[in-house]
């Protein structure tokens, strides 16, 4: 089975799921902070773990009335996602047929009311939700609660993805803020975790968000500390 016409929230599909992003084929978007090149849809930018705050977005400009306590201008500003592209996104949805949500999106701390907006878009322009491992989503029992404010995630970043090896794979900004080098043998430091690991160039990487493969059972983007390891 293929998916075309897609809203889709995922976080570099070809890296974490192969499958899935080779059926999405078309006319897709994908709203993610990270733009995944290899992936059939045109990218939207927005900060990390924000989602909650774009889909607030998007149903408080589709029904104004219904959602009349959230500020647009709050929403857009602390996700750094405009009012025009969501405007434009709406538009696309009058003749889509998927939602397309990342299963990882479950350790969102504002999961409940995630749910809750996909429910919404989902009923208002007749959607189908799926998740990333291609399993129907039914969302009616979900209840919206006050949102929560958005984790501020300045600083270095590590984002849980299949690189195919055991290195920390980052840009040069995130070297520079770091303050090592490639090749560098690093101590990698957060809450709940703790290892070594080899720094990495990636030529095609932007910004402060190194890829790694690693074990984890939360949130996929986590915030670290990086220092020379002894």
């Amino acid at each position: 089975m293929s998916y075309e016409k897609a809203l889709c929230f995922l976080d570099m599909p070809s890296l974490k799921n192969k499958a899935l992003c080779e059926k999405i084929k078309g006319d897709n978007i994908n709203i993610s902070c990270l733009e995944d090149k290899k992936f059939c849809a045109k990218f939207y930018k927005c900060e990390i773990a924000s989602i909650s705050f774009v889909l607030a977005l998007l149903c408080k400009l589709q029904n104004d009335d219904k959602f009349s306590l959230l500020d647009e201008g709050y929403l857009s500003a602390e996700s750094c996602f405009g009012e025009e592209e969501a405007l434009e996104i709406l538009t696309f949805l009058k003749n889509a047929k998927w939602l397309i949500m990342d299963t990882n999106l479950k350790f969102h701390k504002d999961f409940e009311s995630i749910k809750y907006f996909l429910n919404f878009l989902s009923q208002e322009f007749k959607l189908e939700i799926i998740d990333s491992k291609e399993e129907i989503q039914n969302f009616t029992n979900a209840k919206f609660n006050e949102l929560k404010e958005l984790d501020n995630y300045d600083g270095l970043v590590l984002f849980n993805a299949k690189t195919g090896n055991k290195f920390l794979q980052c840009s040069k900004q995130f070297l520079q803020i770091a303050k090592c080098k490639e090749g560098q043998i690093v101590e990698i430091s957060a809450k709940n975790l703790n290892f070594k690991t080899k720094l990495c160039l990636d030529e095609n990487l932007q910004g402060t968000i190194g890829f790694l493969d690693f074990e984890n059972s939360g949130f996929d983007f986590i915030q670290i500390r990086v220092k020379e390891a002894k």
